[in-house]
């Protein structure tokens, strides 16, 4: 996990199922897609849920950025899938 000094990232990098998460779906700096749910036990999870359900499957996951707000209180990160197929947390 990543140290950051800021109210703004998502603490602890992690959520839990009965938070209800927001997340935006971004292709080259612009958002292109929002999806809200909960129920998720990984955030990993969480990105392929609202992938999965978006209308831009037809890039590759590993193509978008992935900001994920928790509702609950209110944190946020950036993330995206690498090559790898691994969930990894940008800098903000």
């Amino acid at each position: 996990m990543m140290n950051h000094n800021t109210s703004d990232i998502m603490t602890e990098n992690r959520i839990r199922p009965i938070n209800d998460v927001l997340i935006e779906i971004y292709e080259d700096g612009k958002k292109v897609d929002t999806y809200q749910g909960s129920g998720y036990h990984t955030l990993d999870e969480a990105v392929q849920t609202a992938y999965e359900a978006s209308d831009r499957t037809h890039l590759p996951i590993e193509d978008y950025v992935f900001r994920v707000t928790n509702l609950e209180n209110k944190t946020a990160a950036r993330y995206r899938i690498n090559a790898g197929g691994n969930l990894k947390i940008l800098p903000e």
